[in-house]
């Protein structure tokens, strides 16, 4: 069901981006905007947001007949939010890639005639992530059920983007705090916000919304969703340090190199001796690293044990988090679903959490 599901998701993109096309005239007014916004949008991704929506929102309904196409136009606008943040992050991060193509900055630049690091690219992505973010309301408010209950679910919506951008906020001014004042209740502020709220929580919680649920159902869910929105976090944050360009489709070691503030580095910061930690405090401050500062930084959260100590972290949370499943009312075929959903998006933290302890004992 989870390819059948994501298969309609891609259908649903583009045959909105044929309306948007057809009613706001942008390959007239600015084609340029139009072609940077379809190509953007027509990445391959992994689509969990919108699928976990729709997942949620068949496994509660009650209704007995609905409208298939709505309900997947509006599952979209996780997806158009998710580009809009993908954007915007970008910019901030001054990312090259991003799904395996080069950022959406870099493209408008190429398409203007500029160099690759011009202002004018970050300059029209940021404009062109706002199109992106007004079309995901559009995109939502197709949804054909009770208004009142879809108002609710807006209103969801747009507070978790706002919780999003906050977090946002925090990541980018905690790269420029002392690793001295941070700690790891940090560390989960930020994860929670940026990450967990608009992946798993949001989506999740407005189709049960939609679907007309209980709030005690809803608490259950929430739980949920932070605990695999964290989880999914630390997972990123490990890939972006120790994979490569080609596995994950964007700029590897790229976290350190901004002075984030994982859990990765907190753990390796709170665990190195006195001398390894003056040298990983030095190299993680610096304001512009070499290759060789990133490669020495990772060698020294590997020393440290930070690498097995957030892939513990992240199998306890989705531990906690599968305790959930048997307490949630959701029908069981949709509950399936969802379960292999989540084992899929996590297979690469099992297999390396398993690799990790075989070659500790080896």
């Amino acid at each position: 069901m989870l390819n059948t599901l994501r298969k309609d998701i891609d259908k649903s993109i583009k045959a909105f981006l044929k309306d948007v096309k057809r009613d706001y005239k942008l390959h007239l007014s600015s084609k340029t905007l139009f072609d940077g916004i379809k190509d953007f949008l027509l990445r391959e991704g992994k689509r969990i947001r919108p699928i976990l929506f729709a997942i949620s929102y068949m496994g509660y309904t009650k209704r007995k007949k609905y409208s298939h196409a709505s309900l997947f136009r509006s599952a979209i606008a996780l997806e158009l939010l998710h580009d809009f943040m993908l954007i915007h992050d970008d910019v901030i991060d001054k990312s090259e890639l991003r799904r395996g193509k080069p950022t959406l900055h870099r493209v408008f630049n190429k398409k203007m005639g500029m160099a690759k690091d011009n202002e004018l690219g970050p300059g029209l992505s940021i404009v062109a992530g706002d199109v992106i973010f007004a079309l995901a309301i559009e995109a939502f408010l197709s949804f054909d059920g009770d208004l009142l209950l879809k108002e609710n679910a807006l209103r969801k919506l747009t507070e978790t983007a706002s919780y999003t951008c906050i977090g946002e906020f925090m990541d980018v001014v905690n790269g420029v705090r002392k690793l001295d004042e941070f700690k790891e209740k940090d560390v989960f502020i930020n994860y929670t916000y940026k990450t967990a709220k608009y992946t798993f929580e949001c989506p999740l919680l407005i189709g049960a919304i939609l679907a007309g649920r209980d709030k005690k159902e809803m608490k259950k869910l929430s739980r949920l969703g932070l605990l695999l929105g964290q989880a999914f976090q630390i997972q990123d944050d490990y890939l972006d340090m120790f994979s490569s360009t080609a596995e994950i489709g964007k700029s590897v070691l790229s976290d350190i190199n901004e002075s984030k503030k994982t859990l990765l580095v907190w753990k390796a910061y709170d665990g190195l001796e006195t001398k390894e930690r003056k040298e990983f405090k030095k190299l993680l401050e610096k304001d512009r690293k070499t290759y060789q500062d990133l490669i020495k930084i990772r060698k020294l959260i590997k020393y440290s044990g930070a690498d097995k100590y957030c892939l513990d972290k992240t199998v306890f949370l989705l531990e906690e988090a599968r305790g959930i499943y048997p307490e949630l009312n959701m029908k069981r075929k949709y509950l399936l679903v969802l379960q292999d959903l989540i084992n899929k998006v996590f297979t690469r933290t099992d297999s390396l959490r398993n690799t990790l302890h075989e070659n500790k004992r080896s």
